[in-house]
């Protein structure tokens, strides 16, 4: 079975990020891993008050740990990266 790897928010309300990824993802017969990078109240085109809770600090351990384990993926799917340095660790993490 393939597997994919899928970095990107959770929005709690909205048709968009993981909760919409996933379904698809695996419909299509695709084993589907997920690497969070926040989880936010509504998707951001709700322009005032959602909330943002950041997960810079998980990807590096959870990354690391499925490194660890050897798992492999033969995709990785990017979605909302909130901020400069979460960009700078998925860039690096995929060099890898």
């Amino acid at each position: 079975m393939k597997r994919i790897v899928s970095i990107q928010d959770i929005s709690c309300v909205g048709k968009c990020s993981l909760t919409v990824a996933l379904p698809i993802i695996s419909a299509a017969g695709v084993e589907a891993a997920i690497l969070p990078t926040a989880v936010l109240s509504t998707h951001t085109a709700f322009k005032e008050g959602f909330t943002f809770h950041d997960l810079t600090g998980e990807i590096t351990p959870i990354s690391d740990h499925w490194q660890k384990e050897k798992f492999n993926f033969d995709a990785i799917y990017t979605g909302y990266l909130g901020s400069p340095k979460q960009i700078d660790i998925v860039k690096q993490k995929i060099q890898l």
